[in-house]
């Protein structure tokens, strides 16, 4: 592995032209993977209105995962492009992507699907209280923290053949990436509290995927590339 492809890395990891482009690939993949999944969840929803029991709140989910696949085949599509440049060898990430982020989507709809069955009283008559803002938070970073690796696991399949020894950091930087990440899209989804305004909530929405899109990849890309330039090191010392 070259020194240029690891894009001849400086002292302070920001100023790397990898792991940019690798924050801004996951920013605008995220916009427009899980952008494309709210909107038509949004037209799904306003469609078929709020599933009335266990066969629609089923279907519901179904349908996020397999929307899931779309955001996995953007944002693998856009990784893809920026990681050849670091790791030109890598094979099979867009395809692990998709099936992590199906994978990763089917564990992060488990509550919200069973949260929306207590509240139409398909489980308990009794519907539970809201939870508080700083609760939620908590919760939906222990979701990303819980997903991440799930997303991370099927990418390791490829990462490893090509970083051997270390490629398993890639499971806890994913866990703390997206428990960063998930909170900010979580506060995006509240946008609707502070106004009614349609093309306000839009662009609020929009806002707080490309910041975590950010985020997730300043975490996990920081990691990859400390992994990548090891790797080299340890190969040009043999």
């Amino acid at each position: 592995m070259s020194t240029r492809a690891l894009g001849t890395a400086p002292a302070h990891f920001w100023r790397n032209k990898f792991w940019q482009r690798w924050v801004m690939a996951n920013a605008l993949g995220e916009l427009v993977g899980l952008g494309a999944v709210a909107a038509i969840g949004l037209i799904v929803f306003q469609r078929a209105g709020e599933p009335a029991d266990v066969a629609q709140a089923l279907a519901f989910a179904a349908t996020f995962v397999l929307l899931g696949g779309l955001e996995g085949a953007v944002i693998g599509l856009a990784q893809r492009r920026v990681l050849l440049t670091l790791l030109p060898s890598v094979r099979g990430w867009v395809f692990a992507t998709v099936v992590g982020a199906m994978v990763a989507w089917a564990v992060g709809m488990v509550p919200s699907t069973v949260i929306g069955l207590m509240q139409q009283g398909a489980i308990t008559q009794d519907a539970p209280p809201e939870p508080s803002l700083l609760l939620m938070l908590m919760l939906a970073a222990g979701l990303g923290a819980v997903a991440g690796p799930m997303l991370a696991a099927f990418q390791w399949l490829s990462l490893r053949k090509v970083l051997p020894g270390r490629a398993w950091l890639w499971f806890p930087a994913n866990s703390a990436a997206w428990a960063l990440g998930m909170p900010v899209i979580f506060l995006g989804t509240q946008a609707n509290e502070f106004t009614s305004s349609a093309p306000v909530i839009a662009g609020l929405v929009a806002l707080a995927i490309l910041i975590a899109g950010a985020l997730v990849g300043a975490v996990h890309g920081r990691v990859l590339l400390g992994l990548a330039q090891n790797t080299s090191a340890t190969r040009n010392g043999a």
